[in-house]
């Protein structure tokens, strides 16, 4: 199977370390929109529960993706984090996700 190098691609970015990665947009924005639609209206999300959603919500919107939903839900998720979209924060020693007011 050849690769379409014509794919558009988001470049994401690590918040803390400024590492950047290509990813293509038909996986960006379904990814974007299930990390979104899982934290709206939450006071805050464990990785787990995040990435428990989006697994439900991609497997609904992409059937055949084969990859790994929590590596792009982590990749995607601190690329909305620089973006200021998202914010992590701590409480009683547990790491929550929830969008950032």
């Amino acid at each position: 199977m050849a690769k379409n190098i014509n794919l558009k691609k988001t470049t994401t970015t690590h918040p803390r370390t400024g590492s950047q990665l290509k990813v293509a947009d038909e996986i960006y924005v379904p990814f974007k929109a299930a990390i979104l639609q899982s934290l709206k209206g939450s006071k805050g999300k464990t990785f787990s529960e995040l990435t428990d959603d989006v697994a439900k919500i991609i497997r609904q919107k992409i059937p055949d993706f084969k990859k790994s939903i929590p590596w792009y839900t982590i990749s995607i998720r601190l690329d909305l984090e620089t973006r200021g979209i998202v914010e992590t924060f701590t409480v009683k020693g547990n790491k929550m996700n929830r969008l950032k007011k």
